[in-house]
């Protein structure tokens, strides 16, 4: 309803809802053509009695033939001048429909042929009917396959100017045709939406939110598997002391908590594949163009899907690890976890976008993932990589993201060890560049690379969601 078109067809809105939901569907839809802008056609199967008085308008249909078209509250005393007598405690809209299935009924209401009996009742036989200026209120109630159906449609404007209800004759559907095509092909070339962008990022906003507040088992596996993890990493490696040892658990408790959230991130391929067919369809129907809804994607899977987690999982293990107790470091800790992770949900996101197969998707993102791992800086020093192999090394996010909190946690320490009985004090910026071949002051250096992949990916998956995804 973002569009808010002049008609809305709907057919049997209230299937399999119980009568309370029923009543408060056909309520909103009253709302709606009230508010003067949309006719309101919709079919409606066995509707109860407080439901059907809500329409001004009735049109009761069988085999093409008009059986009664006038106001609602009058149709059963139209159909008792003519021996059709609803019984009483009996659903008025179920008798009508059973008029529309009984031939034999039917024949009884067509031999009242009283011309002027049908005047004062608003019922007009033909081709054509002209409604009057005003609010007009109708609906469409389907009965069987055999058609038989009853019709009822709703309008709503205060301005004098009249509603037509034509049924068309076979042979003009040539015509409609042909203009419904052309009016297409206009639409292919230049698309005008009938809302602002913001009442369009506002609806979309808010359906992802209730999308994401229903799945709330996404939302709460994302935070408690974040809080586990950091429990388990902190208890893995609690207090780590400031030794060789030591050092080695802190380097791989920083390169495991990357790996955590880089692998987790993979989640992002599902929960966009969900969206991606409705996208196509609702965009493809002229409801709203690619960048309202990649806004909100990226809201509504990154906030609550990638940055919390990270904040999350980094502030538990943190302390249990016994990581350099420092204000400034624990926040850049933070923020070198939430660029990493956000990157590689962009990445994720990326894939998902270009690749319809979510099969296909997800084995990409695994093997992509796992080639960042082994040239990030962990698994293998850098400086000893194979020169016709040590480009891979700067497309490895995982290299930016491990340099980065290596660097903040490590390089102004000291290790402090005893190796058979030889006392020493070694820097931590001397394993840094000998061990693992990091640069020392690369930490801002690292941390505009993970913003750069950020921005990088987001782009991408605007031109992606822009270019491709449409029906083709």
């Amino acid at each position: 309803l973002i569009t808010r078109p002049p008609i809305l067809i709907l057919d049997e809105p209230t299937s399999g809802l119980d009568s309370y939901s029923a009543h408060m569907v056909v309520q909103q839809l009253c709302k709606l053509a009230a508010s003067k802008t949309t006719t309101v056609i919709m079919t409606i199967h066995q509707p109860r009695s407080d439901i059907f008085y809500m329409f001004d308008q009735t049109l009761v249909v069988s085999k093409g033939a008009c059986l009664y078209f006038g106001p609602t509250d009058t149709a059963a005393d139209y159909f008792q001048r003519r021996g059709l007598v609803c019984p009483p405690n009996y659903n008025i809209a179920d008798y009508l429909l059973d008029i529309a299935m009984d031939q034999e009924l039917v024949a009884k209401a067509k031999s009242y042929n009283d011309g002027e009996a049908e005047k004062a009742d608003g019922l007009t036989s033909g081709h054509q009917t002209h409604l009057g200026g005003g609010n007009v209120v109708s609906r469409r109630g389907g009965a069987g396959t055999n058609g038989n159906t009853s019709e009822i449609t709703r309008t709503s404007d205060d301005r004098s100017y009249e509603t037509s209800v034509r049924m068309e004759e076979i042979g003009s559907m040539g015509s409609s045709t042909a203009s419904l095509s052309e009016s297409t092909s206009q639409k292919k070339q230049k698309t005008v939406y009938p809302t602002s962008f913001l009442t369009q990022l506002r609806v979309i906003m808010l359906r992802s939110l209730q999308t994401l507040v229903r799945n709330k088992s996404l939302l709460v596996l994302h935070f408690a598997v974040a809080v586990v993890l950091g429990v388990f990493v902190g208890g893995l490696y609690f207090r780590v002391p400031m030794d060789l040892a030591g050092f080695q658990n802190r380097a791989g408790s920083l390169f495991f908590m990357l790996a955590l959230l880089g692998f987790s991130s993979i989640s992002a391929l599902g929960a966009f594949t969900d969206t991606r067919t409705l996208f196509v369809k609702e965009r493809s129907n002229g409801y709203y163009p690619p960048m309202p809804f990649i806004i909100s994607t990226l809201l509504f899977d990154l906030i609550p899907l990638r940055i919390i987690p990270a904040i999350l999982m980094g502030s538990v293990s943190y302390f249990m690890i016994g990581l350099t107790a420092d204000v400034e470091t624990f926040f850049k800790f933070l923020l070198i976890l939430v660029l990493f992770n956000v990157a590689t949900a962009m990445f994720c996101l990326v894939i998902a976008a270009g690749v319809r197969t979510t099969g296909v998707a997800s084995l990409a993102s695994s093997i992509v993932m796992l080639f960042m791992m082994l040239f990030g800086g962990f698994l293998i020093n850098s400086k000893q990589i194979p020169t016709a192999l040590t480009w891979i090394q700067y497309l490895s996010m995982f290299k930016y993201g491990f340099e980065a909190l290596a660097v903040n946690e490590v390089a102004k320490t000291q290790l402090i060890d005893n190796i058979q009985g030889v006392a020493f004090n070694v820097p931590g910026s001397l394993i840094l560049q000998k061990l693992f071949g990091f640069d020392l002051t690369g930490f801002w250096k690292n941390m505009i690379f993970l913003i750069g992949y950020n921005v990088l990916f987001i782009v991408v998956f605007w031109a992606i969601v822009n270019f491709r995804l449409k029906e083709r």
